[in-house]
Order: C-alpha cells, then structure tokens, then sequence
C-alpha cells in the first residue's frame, strides 16, 4: 500500500462521514417538518431532478478539485521530501531536492539542499582526513597484500564454517590450472566454500585433530595431509587454526603446496635406478641397493606426517571397505591408547586399495587384520582363509598408481612404511605385511606450527575476516549485510520466454560482506541455436555470428548453478531472468531454488512517491554511474551497487533481514506482474 493510497482512504472515509452526517441532518429535518412541506419539497424533486443532480455533482466535484489540489500542493510534496532526504543522508549525498509545492514547501526545499550541502561538504572532508591518517598504514597494507600475492605457497583464509575469507594469487593458480570450461564449476573467491575444492572429510579430521591438541594445551597443532585436487595435481596441505585470546578457534588458514614433480621425478630416478640395476653383477649389487636406498630418500618429498589414532584410523577404513566394497575386516589385538604416524588420506587410501585388490585376486570378502608393536613399529598383518594369491600378481600391484596419488609403493615410503609378502609358497601366498612407525620422535617429522592468535596483529592488519555469519544460519533470519548474494542478470533473443525466447548471455557478480567481489565473476556467451531478431541486436548488440560454437544453455546452467550455491539471488526485475532459467528446467533438469530479491520491488517499496522504478532512473537518484548498460555483466554490476546504496534506506525503513525484503517485496503493485 503506498503513501498516495493512504491518504486518498483518509479522504474517502472522511466523505463518507461527512455523507453520513448530513444524512442525519437531512432526515431530522425532514422529520419536523408537515405534511404540506413534505410535499412541496418531493414536487420540486420530481420537477427538476438534473437540477439537483447537477447541484450534487457540482458539490461533489469541488470537493475533490479541491482535495487533489491540496494533494499535490501539500501532502506530495511533503511525502517526496521525507522519501528524498532520507536517499541524502543514507546513500547519496550528492542528490538535491527538486520539489514543487506552495511557497513553504518550496523553502523547505532549499533549506534541506542547504543543509545537504553542508552535509556533503563534511562527508567529503571527513574522508580526506580518514585518506590522510590512512596514507601511512595503506602502505604497510599494501606491503602485506604484495607479500601475500607472491608467497612461494598458496594460502587461503576461511572462517570456522568453511567460508573463504582470503587467498593469494598462487591459490588461485594451484586450482585453476588446466581448468577447462567445463570445469569452470571449481570457483574459488570469497565467501565461497573451501569444501567445494578439498574434499570435506580431509578438513573436518584435521579440524578434529587440531582441537584435539589444543585441549591437551599442546602448541604445535598444525595438521596435515596429502591429496590430489580436481586439476589432476598433487598437493600437500597444511592447515593451521586461527584462535581468539579465549583460544576458541574462529577459523583457519589452509596452505599448499604442489608436490606433483616431486613425484614425477622420484619416479623417474627410480626407472633409472632399475634399469641401471639389471647391468649390475652379484658383488656390486650390495652396493646398490644401499646407494639407490639414499638416493630415492634424497629425492623423496618429506611429507610432515601426524599421530593417528590407531583404532580411529582402522575403524573408518573398516566401515568404508564394507560400505563401498561388501569386504569385512575382522580387527584383531588393537591397543586403544596406540597411535601411529602417518598422512591420513594417503595412508588410508593405500590400506583401501590393498585390500580391494587382494580381494580380486582371492575372490575372498574377509580379512583379518592383526596388529602387533615391535621395537618401535606397528605390523599390519592381513590374513585371509581360502584362495591364495599369486606373490607374482601381488608385487606388480605395488608398481600401480592409486587414485592420483603415486604407485603402491612410493605412497608407503611417503609414510615412512614398508610392504612385504609372508608365508611364501609355491609362488602363492595368504599372508602379507605392512611396516610403519608409531608416534616417537624423529629428526624427520616436521614440527607442527603454532596457531595464529588474531588479537595478536597491529591494528592496521585487522581486515575483518571472521565477519561473514555461520552458512548453517536460516537465510531468511539472516541480516541483509550478511548474507552472500549472487548478482545476475541475462541477455535475451527476445522478450517472450514462453514463445521460444532463448537466453544468449549471462552475467553474474558477488556482494560479500557488503563488497562486490569483481575478482569473482561469472561471464558466458550461449549460443541459442536460433537468429537473433534486430530488435533485440539493436538493445544489447549481440549477433549470432558472436554466439556461433558458444556452449549451449545445457552445459552452462549446471555451472552457473554452481557459482549460485549456497547464495540469494539478486537482479533487477529478476522475474523475467527466473522465468527464462524455469524454462529450462526441462531440459537441463537445474532447478533454481535459491532464495531471491529484485532492486525493482525493493525501489518500489522505499520509494513509493516516484513512479519512474527502471535501472536509469533508480541509478540516477541513488548516484550510480552505469556501464555497460545491456550487456548481462554491466547491468550485474550496476545492480550490485544500487542494492548496497538502497541497503541502508532498507534498515532506516525497519527492513533489516531476508524475511522483511521478501514480505515487503510482495505488497508491491510491480510484485503482480507475471511472466
């Protein structure tokens, strides 16, 4: 309902008192009067009725003449005002009242755009004053950013809930490489979840391991692991917490590193160091064999391994190899207090694949699985009743590679592990070995980094990381500064998405932490199998000779679904853009469920007294400077920065989360429209 309704109810009721008032009158009257008067009185009534109703019109048409003139002359005007003055003070300065009214009305114009004036005035004063007493500290700033940007290691910054917060120019390398358009899926920015890179249960047990050791109140509680990444790449992950002076953890930083030639060229030495073996005679062999030992381990990655929690490790592989393979494992002899060193992910892995593949050459689905400790070592030894299996078959199944990961073998020397085949015979066996280390000191574990205290920075390193709100919160509890939006708009054959219309471009940015996040972007051209008429070319300057080979809209909306996760969507007159991805549901079978805002209702609702609600002219009013207007990213854009400047106006007006835009979105008349 806006402003303008309200007073014309106002109006309405009035006239229907007054109307109910001089009934009243009338019918008194009528009462004291005779029977002669009471007739004369109907006589002329049904003499000259259009007299009378003339008399009544005229009245009647007065009155309103005379309340749309007070309307406009008053209560507009005033009503623009206090809707002008607020867009002043809240989101642009620069804008000036241009009010026509009486005299007092066009007074108190002048004296707010005096007051606007000034007020502009000590804004920008202000900000040159914060720019002076910045200008110092922005260089330390600066300095900071550029050694972050150029660490020989990528690094990236997420709050406890897994939401990225920072990375540097290597991070964003490691994981975009050799990223192929189809690929794109794999966003990496701020506010976006690191588990859609890292797989999640890798995180989660060293967030598990990590906490473990703070509340032994140990120092070094770094954890890590090894893993390869979606770009085929192998990379060495440490993950250190990031912890308040009440040692609660508010987040953690994540550092890599890319060991996939470390691996290439183990493998390579140790191809040479085989064929050089097979020239060798019997007295040099010896020799051999204790030189190729030392070169292998100058050439191997030393991989910084952890204390596992002996039952905790063998349990989860137990569950995994009965869920995913129907194999049992019977544990047998387990210390509960034993802990072991190894690289969680790897080392689980290498168990996984051994027992998989001695259950294809036994056609066996039960182990046992014995453990013992000896002088410092931990044997697994894994027997099975039944099929033997070839010695043979089961050294080459060493010289295989694991998902990624390097063969058999080397994945074992990473964790400082042995293999070895029992109770040979006949070339067959039903017993093999695995060797590793349990948690003693050694000169080759590398020391586990401290946390990082946050209160321990100077202030002017404070970047407000740790701002962003839990992702498990309900959105449309959430605060409207927040939330992460998804800022998109589409490009168009035409106008008509029921009558074939089809998407030809899409543009998309981010709003976090109430910054557009310009270095994370999305832009795709479409190609829509179809001409594009030269009413549309003639708006956003598309051709089909520039969409001709694009991808189509079946592999593009999968990825943008993507980049839209976990977000509320955001655009301006956005019931056309949903309207144009619900016809594809269909046939790409992507359902776009999140939860969605328009700039065009939010203007309506904040600015009932205008009635121009289009980008230009809400752009021009709040003070946006609009480029690249028709094409889907400008007008992205465009509409990110009108929705910060309308955000505040949005909390003066008591709208301050989801749940209040989106209901105050629908009492809007522009809210009806369908398409």
């Amino acid at each position: 309902m806006t402003q303008t309704n309200r007073f014309w109810k106002f109006v309405f009721f009035m006239l229907f008192a007054t109307i109910a008032v001089v009934s009243c009158i009338l019918f008194f009257f009528k009462q004291s009067l005779n029977k002669e008067q009471t007739q004369i009185l109907v006589s002329i009534a049904f003499d000259h009725p259009l007299y009378i109703a003339s008399i009544f019109f005229l009245i009647i048409f007065v009155i309103f003449s005379g309340l749309e003139i007070i309307f406009l002359i008053y209560v507009k005007p005033l009503k623009k005002i206090c809707t002008e003055a607020v867009m002043i003070y809240s989101s642009n300065p620069s804008h000036r009242l241009a009010v026509t009214g009486n005299q007092d009305i066009k007074k108190l114009s002048s004296v707010i755009n005096d007051f606007a004036d000034i007020f502009e005035n000590l804004n920008k004063n202000i900000t040159e004053q914060i720019l002076i007493a910045r200008k110092e500290t922005e260089k330390e700033r600066n300095l900071l950013a550029a050694i972050m940007a150029e660490l020989p290691q990528g690094v990236i910054i997420c709050n406890k809930s897994g939401r990225i917060l920072l990375f540097n120019s290597l991070a964003k390398k490691l994981f975009t490489q050799d990223t192929h358009s189809n690929r794109a899926e794999y966003f990496i920015g701020l506010g976006r979840s690191i588990f859609h890179i890292i797989e999640k249960d890798l995180i989660a047990h060293a967030i598990k391991e990590i906490e473990e050791r703070l509340s032994h109140d140990n120092k070094s509680v770094a954890s890590y692991f090894i893993t390869p990444i979606y770009t085929g790449r192998l990379v060495s992950i440490e993950t250190i917490p990031v912890l308040d002076l009440d040692n609660q953890m508010t987040g953690f930083i994540i550092t890599f590193q890319d060991v996939s030639d470390d691996i290439k060229r183990y493998e390579n030495i140790d191809q040479a160091l085989l064929s050089f073996k097979k020239i060798l005679d019997e007295n040099t062999l010896k020799k051999y064999h204790g030189m190729s030992n030392l070169i292998l381990d100058t050439s191997i990655k030393k991989l910084p391994l952890t204390a596992l929690v002996l039952i905790d490790f063998l349990s989860s592989i137990q569950k995994r190899l009965k869920l995913e393979n129907g194999i049992s494992i019977n544990l047998l002899n387990i210390d509960h207090d034993t802990r072991i060193l190894a690289d969680t992910y790897s080392f689980t892995i290498v168990f996984v694949f051994l027992v998989v593949n001695l259950s294809e050459l036994t056609l066996q689905k039960k182990f046992d699985l014995k453990i013992s400790t000896i002088n410092g070592e931990i044997l697994f030894d894994i027997k099975w009743q039944g099929n033997t299996a070839s010695s043979v078959l089961i050294e080459n199944m060493t010289a295989k590679k694991i998902r990624g990961l390097p063969c058999f073998g080397y994945v074992l020397k990473l964790n400082r592990a042995e293999f070895e085949i029992i109770s040979k015979k006949d070339k067959t066996c039903s017993h093999v070995r695995i060797k590793a280390k349990t948690q003693i000191k050694s000169s080759r574990i590398k020391e586990n980094r401290p946390a990082v205290i946050t209160a321990s920075r100077p202030e002017f390193y404070d970047f407000n990381l740790f701002d962003l709100k839990d992702e498990n919160l309900d959105l449309l509890e959430l605060n409207l500064k927040d939330i992460i939006y998804t800022v998109f708009d589409t490009e168009t054959t035409g106008l008509s998405p029921e009558g074939g219309d089809e998407i030809i471009s899409i543009g998309a940015v981010r709003i976090v932490n109430k910054r557009i996040a310009y270095q994370d972007i999305f832009e795709e051209f479409i190609d829509p199998k179809r001409d594009i008429p030269i009413e549309s070319y003639k708006i956003h300057g598309i051709n089909y000779e520039m969409l001709k080979g694009k991808p189509d809209i079946e592999n593009i909306l999968p990825i943008f679904k993507n980049y839209t996760r976990d977000t509320v969507l955001l655009g301006h007159n956005i019931a056309f853009d949903m309207k144009m991805l619900k016809m594809k549901e269909k046939t790409t079978h992507i359902k776009f469920s999140n939860p969605v805002l328009d700039t065009l209702l939010l203007s309506a609702i904040l600015h009932p007294i205008h009635e121009q609600h289009d980008m230009e002219n809400i752009a021009k009013r709040l003070g946006v400077n609009i480029i690249g207007r028709h094409t889907a990213l400008g007008d992205a854009i465009a509409t990110a920065e009108i929705f910060l400047k309308l955000l505040p106006i949005l909390n003066s007006n008591g709208i301050l989360t989801l749940k209040d835009a989106v209901k105050a979105s629908k009492k809007t008349y522009y809210a009806r429209l369908k398409y």
